[in-house]
């Protein structure tokens, strides 16, 4: 179990994006230009790997086979077809 790219929720800036574990789980969290933080799975449906946020792009990418999801989770680029999922934690 590794960690993650930031500890706390707090250190997201506005449009920025981090991975953070959260107990067992890698959390994908997004917060938006209005404050607003958005949680994904940081796993990408597609084989499993954990998404890296790019800063560049504003895009999740995963580093497995490519995939690339917008910043809200959904797909942008295959090979993934499912989106990245929603948390509620």
């Amino acid at each position: 179990v590794t960690g993650g790219d930031v500890s706390n929720e707090k250190e997201i800036p506005k449009n920025g994006g981090a991975v953070m574990r959260q107990g067992v789980l890698k959390i994908a969290l997004y917060r938006d230009d209005a404050g607003t933080l958005h949680k994904r799975s940081a796993i990408c449906p597609h084989l499993g790997c954990v998404v890296a946020w790019n800063d560049g792009e504003k895009t999740w990418d995963c580093p497995c086979h490519g995939s690339r999801y917008e910043a809200d989770g959904t797909v942008k680029k295959g090979p993934a077809k499912e989106n990245l999922r929603k948390v509620s934690t």
